[in-house]
């Protein structure tokens, strides 16, 4: 459920929340944690053109998540990346960035659970979708049938940006648990996103200066209590089960 624009919402329930986790151990979500494809995105609010060698060269340093293939997709002031690691059957023929009818583009970290049920669901709201559609797919069509709400039907593990060409609008979520991480930068004008820290700290307009309140945790308790927030001043994490809408609005 959108909140105002560049804020971050809950979209999970708690009952849900304890459903879901009864089915999954925790030994199976670390495993599944160190298992990545490398996501990152750049989109520029007022409309400027996307440097595309620079998104280019993000997409590269994560070719140690991903080493299976590493793609960019460019329209204007959007840009997403992908660093490829094929992880299941259903991935091996997969290319990402995706698009759904030239719209609808994503770049998913992902590992969905319960696709048949998740299929069959889709297919009775009247969407055509192949039963071996790697879970990119599987996210973009229930984005295209359900909007925003769609997270709070998915289940697994994941980390994603949608961006919807027809109303201008980059949808970011996380998973319940937040096994995938999620790492964003607003900053004027500038929308930065990835699932790896130091390719967000790549970019020119991000700063290196220490966010000294999560350092102070860190040093007093050994963690960081805000889950929202990073080492970095400029650079902020999406908590699990959240997600985030962008426009230029």
């Amino acid at each position: 459920m959108p909140g105002r624009n560049g804020d971050a919402v809950l979209w999970t329930k708690t009952t849900a929340c304890h459903s879901f986790f009864a089915i999954r151990s925790a030994s199976h979500s670390d495993r599944k944690a160190r298992r990545l494809s490398g996501i990152v995105g750049i989109y520029h609010r007022n409309g400027a053109p996307l440097e595309q060698a620079l998104l280019q060269s993000l997409v590269d340093f994560l070719s140690y998540r991903g080493p299976d293939s590493r793609e960019c997709w460019t329209d204007g002031s959007i840009g997403l990346g992908h660093a490829m690691l094929r992880t299941t059957h259903e991935s091996l023929g997969e290319r990402q960035p995706a698009s759904l009818d030239g719209r609808f583009w994503i770049a998913a970290d992902a590992r969905l659970d319960g696709r048949a049920e998740f299929i069959a669901e889709l297919q009775r709201s009247g969407r055509a979708v192949r039963p071996k559609a790697p879970d990119s797919e599987l996210i973009l069509e229930a984005y295209a049938t359900w909007g925003t709400p769609c997270v709070e039907r998915l289940r697994g593990d994941f980390s994603f940006a949608i961006w919807d060409a027809r109303n201008k609008q980059l949808f970011c979520a996380r998973d319940h648990f937040g096994i995938k991480p999620f790492y964003y930068v607003e900053r004027e004008d500038l929308f930065l996103f990835s699932n790896t820290l130091n390719c967000v700290r790549m970019h020119p307009q991000v700063s290196d200066e220490l966010n000294e309140a999560a350092i102070g945790d860190f040093l007093l308790f050994g963690l960081n209590y805000d889950n929202a927030t990073t080492s970095f001043r400029d650079i902020q994490r999406l908590p699990p089960a959240h997600s985030l809408s962008i426009s230029s609005e």
